[in-house]
């Protein structure tokens, strides 16, 4: 039985030329969607199998139509199509779990076959953004690993103590102190006193 397909892209040439490509391989694109409110729309209606839809989706994004779509316990499979294998973005759709990932930088032939391996039940995903996104999520899990002395140092700035406090404290130089400030900054890319303090992951590394 052909799968009904719902295509998202903020694009409407593009979104033209991937209905145009799977309507004349055989494929049923039964909706079409230009932001994530009509492409949740369509899915709400019950009329779509599988939905491809354009990282740069917005209104709402791609990662909150799938928080939402698990939240009302809709498991359609979704593919998620990427400019690039550099799109800053794909590490974290790949954690949230889609079904396949098919880079505009390619030609149709892939879209087809990742479209094949979702449909049969399976997954199927570009091999270079792939890799680039383990690389980029390694880096990332490398960069938040601070020392304890690091921690230390975050946790009492985020509490709103001056260097001079935080030396005393543990007993260390304000030379000191300041040196492992700026490697905090640098490994959680922060600028300044105020963005560490309102840095969500302090919870889990402090």
């Amino acid at each position: 039985m052909a799968r009904r397909l719902l295509i998202a892209d903020r694009q409407p040439l593009v979104l033209a030329a991937l209905a145009a490509l799977l309507a004349a391989h055989g494929h049923h694109v039964t909706a079409q969607a230009r932001d994530g409110a009509e492409a949740m729309a369509a899915i709400d209606g019950g009329g779509v199998d599988l939905a491809l839809i354009d990282i740069d989706l917005a209104d709402p994004d791609p990662l909150a139509l799938l928080a939402r779509m698990r939240s009302r316990c809709q498991s359609l499979p979704v593919i998620i199509i990427a400019p690039g294998s550099d799109h800053p973005g794909l590490s974290q759709v790949f954690e949230s779990g889609i079904d396949g990932l098919v880079l505009k930088s390619e030609g149709g032939e892939s879209l087809l076959l990742c479209l094949g391996a979702v449909a049969a039940g399976g997954q199927w995903f570009d091999r270079n953004a792939l890799a680039q996104a383990v690389e980029r999520v390694q880096a990332q899990k490398d960069a938040l690993q601070l020392t304890r002395r690091e921690r230390d140092v975050a946790r009492l700035v985020a509490t709103g103590q001056r260097n001079r406090s935080i030396a005393g404290s543990l007993g260390i130089s304000e030379g000191t102190v300041k040196m492992h400030l700026h490697n905090v900054y640098a490994k959680l890319g922060l600028e300044s006193r105020t963005q560490l303090a309102m840095d969500e992951r302090l919870r889990t590394l402090i």
